[in-house]
C-alpha cells in the first residue's frame, strides 16, 4: 500500500510538472501570437505615417510633382477664409475630403500656401486609410517654424478652441505643439532623432475626443532642412482591442513603453502594472514589439499556474484518489478476511502452548476451522501430557517407594549380619575359652599348641 502511495505520488508529481511546462509553453505561444497581432496593428500606422512622409518629401524634392493649383482652387470655393483657419468656411463636402489648415495668427498669413501642397499630395491616401482603420484619429503635418499645421479628418476652428481651453489660435496651437509633454516637433527633430528614424511618443489624451492616444511621428526634410513632422495618432483602444480579442488561458497580458507607461492592458477595466522584476521566474514573459521601445508582458503568477494546473489534472486526480481508496478498501478487506485471523492463529497457537487454553476469538467463518483444529490438537496435546506427567509420577513414587522397601531390606540385612556376627564372635569366644581350658587340662607334659584365631 505504502509503495502503491509512494509510486502514485511520484507519477502525480511528474504529470503535474509536465502538464504545468505545457501550460507555460502554452502562454508563450499565446504571447507570440498576441505580439504578431500587435505588430500588425503598428505597422498599419507605421507604413501610414511612412507613406505620408515618402510623398511629402518627394513633393518637397520635386515641387513640379505637387499640385500646386490644388489650394487656389479650393480657396476660390471658401467666400470668407478665416485668417487663423483658411479651410474653415470650405463647403462642409470638401472640408470632409481635404481636412483642415490652422495657422498662427502672429505667423505670416501666407506661409502655409507654400508648404502645405507637399503633404496634400499624400490625401488620397491618408483618405484611405482612415476610412480602412478606424483606430487612426488624426492625420497631420506641423510646420518645423509652428506657424501652421495640416490635419485629417478636420477640426473646426471652434472645435478647437474649445476643446484646448484656449481663446484664441495661437494659444490652441501652443496647446498642439506641446501634445500632453509628448512635444512632436522636439521628439521627431535633429536633436532628439538625428538618425531620422520613426518616433514612438509616450500615450497622451486627444484634446477633441478625450481619448488616449500615442503618435507615431516621421520627420521630414528638404534636403538637409528640418521641414516639419507627420505623424497619426493611434487610440490605445487599437491595442487593447487586440489583447482582448485574444484572451490569455491564464493571467493578464500589458502593453508598456520604455519608460514603464501602461498603453494597454488585457483587462476590460485596465489594471495597474504589478512590481517587477519582470523576469520568468517570476512568471513573467516579454515580447518586444517590432520599430517601437515597447514591451509586451505576460504574467501568469505560481498560484495561477497551479491552479490551472491543477484544475486540468482533475480527472488523473479523482482516478488516482478512486484508485487508491479503492486498493485501500481491498487492503482492509484483504486484512480483516486473511491478515488478521493469520495472526490471531499464529497468536492462538502460542497461547494454547500454555497450561490453560482459552476459546478461540470471533473470526471469519473460514478460518473457524483452523482455531477449532488447533484447539482441538492443543487438548489432545494437553491430555497427551497430562497422562504422561501422571504416569511419571507414578513412576517416581515407584521408583521412590522401591528405594525405601530397598533401604528397609538393607537395614534388616544389615541387622542380621550383626546379629550373626555378634553370634559368630560369641561362639568364638567360648570356643576360645573351650580350648583354653582343654590345654589347661592336659598339663605341662604336651606344649600348648595355640589355635589360629578365627576371622573376625
Amino acid at each position: 500500500m505504502a509503495v502503491f502511495t509512494v509510486a502514485l505520488l511520484a507519477y502525480g508529481w511528474s504529470v503535474y510538472a509536465r502538464q504545468r511546462a505545457a501550460l507555460w509553453w502554452g502562454l508563450s505561444s499565446q504571447g507570440e501570437q498576441i505580439q504578431l497581432a500587435l505588430n500588425d496593428t503598428l505597422d498599419v500606422a507605421r507604413s501610414h505615417v511612412s507613406g505620408m512622409r515618402q510623398s511629402t518629401e518627394r513633393n518637397l524634392r520635386q515641387p513640379l510633382l505637387a499640385d500646386t493649383s490644388l489650394v487656389d482652387r479650393l480657396e476660390r470655393r471658401n467666400l470668407a477664409p478665416l485668417r487663423d483657419a483658411p479651410w474653415d468656411r470650405l463647403p462642409q463636402d470638401l472640408v470632409k475630403e481635404v481636412g483642415a489648415v490652422h495657422v498662427d495668427p502672429g505667423a505670416d498669413a501666407t506661409a502655409y500656401r507654400r508648404g502645405v501642397e507637399a503633404p496634400l499630395g499624400a490625401l488620397a491616401q491618408v483618405a484611405a486609410s482612415h476610412s480602412q482603420h478606424q483606430r487612426l484619429q488624426w492625420s497631420y503635418f506641423y510646420d518645423a517654424q509652428k506657424q501652421w499645421r495640416w490635419v485629417y479628418p478636420a477640426q473646426s476652428r471652434e472645435d478647437l478652441l474649445t476643446a484646448t481651453g484656449q481663446a484664441d489660435m495661437a494659444g490652441a496651437l501652443a496647446t498642439l505643439w506641446d501634445a500632453g509633454g509628448t512635444t512632436p516637433l522636439d521628439a521627431a527633430g535633429p536633436t532628439r532623432n538625428p538618425q531620422k528614424e520613426l518616433v514612438w511618443t509616450a500615450a497622451h489624451t486627444d484634446p477633441l475626443k478625450k481619448t488616449a492616444v500615442v503618435s507615431v511621428l516621421a520627420p521630414v526634410y528638404s534636403a538637409e532642412r528640418y521641414a516639419g513632422v507627420v505623424g497619426a495618432d493611434l487610440t490605445l483602444d487599437a491595442l487593447s482591442a487586440v489583447l482582448l480579442q485574444r484572451a490569455l488561458p491564464m493571467g493578464q497580458a500589458w502593453v508598456v513603453n520604455s519608460q514603464g507607461q501602461v498603453l494597454a492592458s488585457s483587462e476590460a477595466k485596465p489594471s495597474a502594472l504589478p512590481a517587477g522584476p519582470y523576469v520568468p521566474d517570476a512568471g513573467w514573459l516579454r515580447f518586444a514589439l517590432r520599430g517601437t521601445d515597447w514591451s509586451l508582458l505576460v504574467h501568469a503568477p505560481g498560484s495561477v499556474v497551479t491552479r490551472k494546473t491543477l484544475a486540468q489534472m482533475v480527472p488523473m486526480l479523482a482516478t488516482g484518489v478512486a484508485g487508491l481508496l479503492a486498493l485501500l478498501v481491498a487492503c482492509l478487506w484483504l486484512s480483516r478476511r486473511f491478515t488478521q485471523p493469520a495472526l490471531q492463529l499464529a497468536e492462538y497457537v502460542q497461547q494454547t502452548e500454555g497450561p490453560s487454553i482459552k476459546r478461540p476469538p470471533p473470526v471469519p467463518a473460514l478460518w473457524k476451522p483452523w482455531f477449532d483444529r488447533v484447539a482441538r490438537l492443543a487438548l489432545q496435546r494437553r491430555d497427551q501430557v497430562m497422562g504422561a506427567h501422571q504416569r511419571t509420577t507414578q513412576l517416581e513414587n515407584q521408583a521412590a517407594q522401591h528405594i525405601v522397601d530397598l533401604r528397609n531390606t538393607a537395614a534388616e540385612h544389615e541387622a542380621q549380619l550383626a546379629l550373626r556376627a555378634g553370634e559368630l564372635r560369641s561362639a568364638y569366644a567360648q570356643l576360645s575359652a573351650a580350648l583354653a581350658d582343654a590345654q589347661a587340662a592336659q598339663g605341662a607334659s604336651k606344649k600348648p599348641t595355640r589355635p589360629n584365631p578365627l576371622p573376625e
